[in-house]
């Protein structure tokens, strides 16, 4: 019955314009910004997860949505707000892609570039200069696959003496640290020979190498950083180095205005690690707390900036298909 009423409460305020007013009125002087991780034609998308992946088809009614209650910005308007050179307009709105994912160039980019819309891509340095399959991307593939068990996988990286599985503690990213903290081939042969054929079945099965990111920087795209390891930086004995490392092969790919701006892999930070963030000259740094951020006068205030995620079953009906009563309460109702 609660479900029920909540549901149709967001019905009458979205179909009755209540919702939209509330908009208006409520985030005038607020940066919202959207978080994407991988966007696929719908034929493409078995295998891939379903937390982070959206149809094209999909991106493409989302961005429409998003041109008619917001005023799109791209990433240096934000920096120039920061920096207190230029004040946000009304209703701004930045799109963000974390990791680097190749389908962002290949599907995602074409319909951004139709509707008009800029972009950041957050890009981490290792999987981006990795050859063939993304070894995380691989490992989780298997375990949302079901097959081997995760303790299974477990077993085969930690050995007789190593780690034992710490109980209450994230499953996906615990067994991340337990294979990054492998050497790359041993690590790789694992997953190759204890892996069947449909685990490495990862469509479209690579990231973005430097020539495409390059290709993408060139067009008008944004480029980040977001870590080198791709593993959380609060679960990493030295998170300094990461971060140093990923802003070196940053710097020398992509040029200094990639070292600007970085997300937290994972969403994974504390004020120690975003403080060495800004020590390393990082001005912008974009967190996945689901909020929107402060600008009064168009002036944003604060350099750490809260993300709205975005996946199917948070936007769309269960045909995939822009779901407004989803949509609306779940990019405006924010703190």
């Amino acid at each position: 019955m609660k479900h029920a009423m909540r549901s149709l409460a967001k019905t009458i305020a979205v179909k009755g314009g209540g919702l939209s007013l509330y908009h208006r009125l409520k985030h005038r002087e607020r940066l919202t910004v959207l978080m994407f991780h991988r966007v696929l034609p719908e034929h493409l998308m078995a295998g891939a997860d379903e937390e982070y992946t959206i149809s094209t088809a999909l991106l493409e009614r989302l961005m429409k949505f998003v041109t008619t209650h917001y005023t799109v910005v791209d990433l240096g308007d934000v920096l120039m707000s920061r920096r207190r050179e230029k004040p946000l307009p009304p209703f701004p709105l930045l799109v963000t892609f974390d990791d680097g994912w190749d389908d962002n160039a290949i599907y995602a980019a074409p319909v951004l570039a139709a509707a008009g819309i800029p972009w950041t891509l957050f890009a981490a340095t290792d999987a981006v200069s990795s050859s063939g399959k993304w070894w995380q991307e691989v490992l989780l593939a298997a375990l949302r696959a079901g097959h081997p068990s995760y303790g299974t996988l477990w077993d085969l990286a930690a050995g007789d003496d190593g780690p034992k599985v710490i109980a209450g503690a994230d499953p996906g990213l615990s067994i991340l640290m337990l294979y990054g903290a492998l050497p790359a081939a041993k690590r790789d042969d694992l997953l190759t020979r204890h892996l069947d054929g449909s685990s490495m079945q990862v469509t479209p099965g690579h990231m973005a190498d430097w020539d495409t990111l390059r290709a993408l920087q060139k067009s008008g795209v944004s480029i980040g950083g977001h870590g080198a390891s791709h593993l959380p930086l609060t679960m990493l004995a030295d998170p300094a180095s990461d971060l140093g490392q990923a802003q070196s092969t940053m710097r020398q790919q992509l040029g200094d205005s990639a070292c600007t701006t970085m997300s937290f892999p994972h969403g994974r930070y504390s004020p120690a690690i975003a403080e060495t963030a800004r020590g390393l000259g990082t001005q912008l740094l974009f967190t996945s707390d689901p909020v929107l951020n402060t600008c009064a006068g168009g002036w944003l205030e604060s350099d750490l900036i809260g993300r709205i995620s975005i996946s199917t079953a948070a936007v769309a009906d269960d045909r995939g298909v822009l779901n407004l009563e989803r949509a609306m309460p779940w990019l405006m109702l924010r703190q």
